[in-house]
């Protein structure tokens, strides 16, 4: 039987007094944000909760309404989580690099790069972002940090309570329902016989990494805050994984049919295995029955997160244009659709490209990396956002730091099927175009809609 590893949402004054649990507790302290940089050490500030005093911060808006929460390392000494209104008035300039807008407000958030180190990573489950990274330096405690930032109620969850192989980051995140799957590659080598395992299993050998899994109880309040409480997955189940998890190059989740309880779904994952050459192979995962079934020695057509879509019956993803084992692809600008259980031949790829990476190198910008963010999966729409980071020419170290030097260019359409069963845009908005700063050479940027 799997056991958890549980930690509180509790208001606590200074993050610097955090402590791991007692070893016969299950249960760590945590902090709620407040107006203030919390700690002494200025780890944390809360734009969202000066909006108590504030009624015409964007905060203080109907908590009903969705934004776009956009995570950017656009300050030297910290990630900004920028609160966006996508329905504000749209772009003049049709999003061009060389017409930026300014971002309207502070951010929500602003993390303290002590907090999370330079390694930190950002990914959500519900209405929470999570973010994970190493400790801060100097401190004494686990490896670890992880920081949960509620959007709805602006409350925060800071603990050092992290899974052994989490601290170095993941390389894909995937949340099924109110849990959050992690998949890291640098746990230690599991040479176990799949058989020791999961009896009657087919793999012989498992790769480095893990598989952990992040959960919240939706029928649980902690306290009169009414924060819920969080827990870590310890199921040896999870442990190994049956493809080198440093090669991922797309993942996503399948809901089988008739199954309503979030528990029952199967996570797709494409990478790399070990045969006479590296192959690349698709692998899904139940988390019913915690066990590994090879689907095929093929993989998943997109880059990343593909996104089932209700009103297409069908994944959603942005395109992986030519490759090969020893250079990853890339994405080439259009959209796919298909079935994650088929092979990539069943899959079809749209006619019109999101973004024209040749414009962009005519007019002085290198198109850095793009992705697509769902805005009303579930709920009888289908509306997404495309996020691209774009970056002058030349050196890539010379446009960090001061400068408002990159480019961040939002665009939302309507996805529907074309005659051939192929993807086709519709309704698209003219883009938003901001200009920001990059200060961390290592950080991905994220975008969220909730």
């Amino acid at each position: 039987m799997s056991a958890w590893r549980s930690f509180l949402s509790r208001s606590h004054p200074l993050l610097s007094r955090l402590r791991p649990a007692r070893s016969h507790s299950s249960h760590l302290p945590s902090v709620r944000a407040n107006s203030q940089l919390i700690g002494s050490r200025q780890y944390a500030s809360n734009g969202d909760l000066r909006a108590e005093v504030n009624r015409q911060h964007p905060a203080a808006q109907d908590t009903r309404k969705r934004h776009l929460y956009v995570v950017l390392d656009d300050h030297r000494d910290s990630y900004g989580i920028h609160k966006l209104d996508m329905d504000g008035d749209d772009d003049q300039d049709g999003g061009r690099p060389s017409s930026p807008r300014r971002f309207p407000v502070l951010p929500a958030l602003s993390v303290a790069r002590a907090t999370l180190s330079e390694w930190a990573k950002f990914t959500a489950v519900g209405s929470s972002i999570v973010a994970i990274g190493r400790k801060p330096e100097g401190f004494s405690e686990d490896d670890g940090r992880v920081l949960i930032y509620n959007t709805k109620t602006a409350q925060m969850v800071v603990s050092p309570q992290l899974p052994e192989g989490l601290e170095y980051g993941y390389q894909a995140a995937m949340a099924v329902g109110q849990r959050l799957y992690f998949l890291e590659s640098v746990s230690g080598l599991h040479s176990l016989h799949r058989d020791e395992v999961h009896p009657g299993g087919e793999y012989k050998y498992m790769y480095n990494g893990a598989l952990h899994c992040l959960a919240v109880d939706p029928d649980v309040d902690v306290g009169v805050s009414g924060n819920k409480l969080w827990s870590w997955s310890a199921d040896d189940r999870l442990l190994g994984v049956p493809f080198r998890a440093n090669t991922i190059t797309a993942h996503a989740v399948h809901a089988p049919p008739g199954l309503s309880v979030a528990a029952d779904h199967d996570i797709y994952v494409s990478a790399l295995v070990d045969t006479v050459m590296p192959k690349g192979v698709t692998f899904s995962f139940s988390t019913a029955s915690g066990k590994w079934t090879r689907r095929g020695y093929w993989q998943l057509p997109v880059v990343g997160h593909a996104h089932y879509d209700d009103q297409l019956d069908a994944w959603l993803g942005l395109h992986a244009g030519e490759g090969s084992i020893n250079f990853p692809r890339l994405i080439d600008g259009y959209l796919c659709a298909g079935n994650i259980a088929s092979a990539p031949p069943e899959w079809k790829v749209g006619t019109e490209k999101l973004f024209h990476r040749e414009e962009d190198m005519a007019a002085g910008w290198r198109h850095f990396d793009a992705k697509l963010v769902p805005m009303a999966l579930g709920l009888g729409g289908n509306e997404y956002c495309l996020m691209e980071r774009l970056r002058p020419e030349g050196d890539v170290k010379e446009t960090l730091g001061d400068g408002d030097k990159w480019r961040l260019r939002l665009t939302t359409f309507r996805v529907e099927r074309g005659p051939d069963g192929e993807p086709v845009v519709t309704a698209r908005r003219p883009a938003h175009c901001y200009k920001i700063s990059r200060y961390n050479k290592y950080f991905d940027a994220q975008a969220f809609w909730m």
